[in-house]
């Protein structure tokens, strides 16, 4: 499976880019052909007092890099990425991996 990893960093309004990320920009992403998954968590800090180094971070899966790269590529992949202006005020750092699973994962049904 490959995963395109969205990193984002701490809003200027913590609950303004909440409300929008999930009332406008999942939805959003949900409409990228060729989406097999979609994982989304807020970021926690390991150790007691200290920040997390990222607010958020999300996972789009999709079967292989050429489907990942034709999807981010269509007028929807297009869309989410463009809308990351909208809400993203503390910037977003994407990467993407060939992920390999060591032991299965159950994903939940839905998101939020």
């Amino acid at each position: 499976m490959f995963r395109v990893n969205v990193l984002y960093g701490h809003p200027r309004n913590p609950d303004e880019f909440e409300r929008y990320y999930f009332e406008k920009h999942v939805p959003l992403a949900m409409k990228i052909p060729g989406l097999k998954g979609l994982t989304a968590g807020q970021a926690v800090a390991l150790t007691p007092g200290a920040r997390a180094p990222y607010h958020r971070v999300a996972s789009l899966y999709f079967e292989n890099q050429q489907a990942a790269q034709s999807a981010l590529g269509s007028p929807e992949g297009q869309a989410t990425t463009a809308d990351l202006a909208n809400f993203a005020s503390g910037g977003v750092t994407v990467f993407a991996d060939e992920e390999q699973v060591a032991l299965p994962v159950t994903l939940p049904a839905t998101i939020h």
